[in-house]
């Protein structure tokens, strides 16, 4: 085992002092601290150096720098798979999918997700088994298979139960609840979200499952209109950020708080914190970066800004590859209707796969064809 800090060997103590360093940072979530500690070892040991791979992976995605993390996790992967460590090299597999997909690169993240089932043949009954289990259910869910989603979901959340981890169990609730809000079952759905969400605010779930649970029953509440629910959890959601001041889940929540600040009616507000969020998502989760952008470009189009609007729209079109409905009426608003009508039938043509999605784009169409 050595240490490679300012490129000089360094005693065996050292180096075990870094590393658990390094892990009470993590612990308490310090992802700075555990990313500078983390960047100065290395370790001849195989599993020792495979596990700083990971913790730094981990560091890496916290901190919003998703490419350094996906490099760490892929060497962590290869070191596991060649130990014979099945379940690590497999939890390993599911992350890459998940963040080659945020960054846009879908078929890489179908062939991660492809290795994790194969490290996993004939282990079904362990947590990384139940995380396999979930990405295949949002993949179901995606692609409209509602009935398949909520069965894989409801497996995993029954492993969840079994092996005592709140944080499988309240993810597989959030995922179960948002499946069966599409199935046009709000009421049910919402009930599975407050669940999920009782396993976070009572502190038993780790940063990661929290910030998903909380994101998820925002989002959750703004597709269904249900504004007062969504003030509620935002303030929580805000609480919990504020903890975790370097993590990539305030991004994505600022996306959400703008939507409540928009619907208050404080514009000016929204529009600064939707900003925010552009510049914390932009390096790591580029789905929700198009959404900070598009909520931009819609509020300064209300606001009068539209040159500002037309900015923010092009932002967003470009990290997608298309306009989306506040684009569309931008050019409503610019006198092109034209070009209003050719775009909002664009993003109805897309065929959204659940009815809510669809909903949402109904108001700009309909004020279009007026």
């Amino acid at each position: 085992m050595t240490g490679a800090v300012s490129g000089r060997p360094e005693p065996e103590s050292t180096s075990t002092d870094a590393l658990r360093c390094a892990r009470d940072a993590g612990r308490s979530h310090d992802w700075q601290a555990c990313h500078e500690l983390l960047q100065g070892l290395s370790w001849d040991q195989p599993i020792h150096e495979a596990e700083r791979l990971d913790l730094l992976a981990d560091s890496a995605w916290w901190l919003g720098r998703v490419e350094e993390s996906i490099d760490a996790r892929q060497a962590a992967h290869g070191l596991y798979e060649s130990l014979g460590e099945h379940r690590r090299a497999a939890m390993c597999a599911v992350w890459l999918y998940q963040d080659h997909c945020l960054r846009g690169r879908p078929a890489a993240g179908t062939g991660w997700l492809q290795r994790a089932r194969r490290a996993l043949e004939g282990d079904t009954g362990c947590v990384e088994y139940g995380a396999l289990l979930l990405r295949e259910a949002e993949i179901a869910h995606g692609q409209g298979r509602l009935d398949q989603a909520a069965e894989l979901a409801e497996r995993s959340r029954v492993l969840g139960r079994a092996l005592a981890s709140a944080d499988l169990e309240a993810e597989a609730l959030q995922t179960l609840g948002r499946v069966l809000i599409d199935a046009a079952r709000p009421a049910e759905g919402l009930c599975h979200l407050d669940e999920a969400m009782l396993l976070a605010v009572e502190g038993r779930l780790g940063p990661y499952s929290t910030g998903k649970v909380y994101c998820s029953m925002i989002s959750a509440c703004e597709e269904l209109g249900d504004l007062r629910r969504a003030a509620e959890w935002t303030d929580a959601t805000a609480t919990w950020a504020a903890r975790y001041p370097l993590a990539i889940f305030p991004g994505i929540c600022r996306v959400h708080r703008a939507v409540v600040l928009d619907r208050r009616g404080a514009l000016e507000e929204a529009e600064r914190e939707a900003a925010r969020a552009c510049d914390e998502l932009l390096g790591s989760h580029l789905p929700n970066a198009v959404s900070a952008f598009a909520e931009v470009g819609d509020i300064r189009r209300r606001l009068g800004d539209l040159d500002g609007a037309e900015e923010a729209f092009a932002r967003a079109e470009q990290l997608c590859g298309r306009a989306c409905a506040g684009a569309a009426l931008l050019r409503l608003a610019q006198g092109h209707l034209d070009q209003a009508r050719r775009i909002i039938a664009g993003c109805l043509a897309d065929e959204p796969p659940d009815r809510l999605s669809r909903a949402r784009l109904l108001p700009a169409a309909v004020q279009i064809a007026v």
